[in-house]
């Protein structure tokens, strides 16, 4: 069958981008509760709050599609489609493995200007739940750093510290009982926060 992306704008169309992903896609016989549900309702919730975002940038609300199966075909595509204009993208915040019940989330930053750096730092400050993380490349913000793009991964500290050795996402373990919905809550109001800061 057919896969698409899902690509919503709000924004200054001219201005730089920020563009803010998760994939809508889930392994085979896992429920994807966190990989990746709970990203796409980050997604929708921060649709909601930046409904009124009338800043000089260019928000970009991205729902990729086929990021869990072989050559990330809508990743390839959502690059097809944007050629040069790849340049144009000032920050990608990726959501994957987010709201794990256990530990806080995680904001795992890539290259980020210092401006950006610094705003980042002081909403992580601000919201009781988040930390900074390990950087880990297992997800759509890595097509964006391999293009010099600046990228913060936001996840679950628990899941990035145990990535190597943990049996929760791709299996049948992954879903609803294991997320704390208070932390993808949070989140969306920490990415707000954040958007409208830069």
């Amino acid at each position: 069958g057919k896969g698409y992306n899902v690509i919503g704008r709000r924004g200054d169309e001219t201005g730089k981008r920020i563009a803010v992903t998760a994939h809508i896609d889930a392994k085979k016989g896992t429920p994807g509760a966190i990989d990746n549900a709970t990203g796409v309702v980050v997604l929708l919730l921060l649709s909601d709050l930046l409904r009124n975002y009338d800043g000089n940038k260019l928000i970009e609300i991205i729902a990729f599609n086929r990021e869990d199966y072989y050559s990330v075909p809508g990743q390839m595509n959502y690059l097809e489609a944007n050629g040069n204009s790849i340049s144009n993208i000032l920050l990608n915040i990726n959501i994957d493995g987010a709201g794990y019940r256990e530990g806080p989330s995680a904001f795992s930053m890539f290259d980020l200007p210092v401006e950006i750096l610094d705003h980042t730092k002081n909403v992580i400050d601000h919201f009781e739940g988040l930390t900074e993380g390990a950087q880990w490349v297992q997800g759509d913000h890595s097509i964006f750093i391999q293009y010099g793009v600046p990228a913060i991964a936001v996840s679950s500290k628990w899941l990035i510290d145990n990535m190597t050795d943990h049996d929760v996402t791709h299996t049948p373990k992954d879903n609803i009982g294991i997320v704390d919905c208070t932390k993808i809550v949070e989140i969306a109001l920490a990415l707000n926060n954040l958007i409208r800061l830069i």
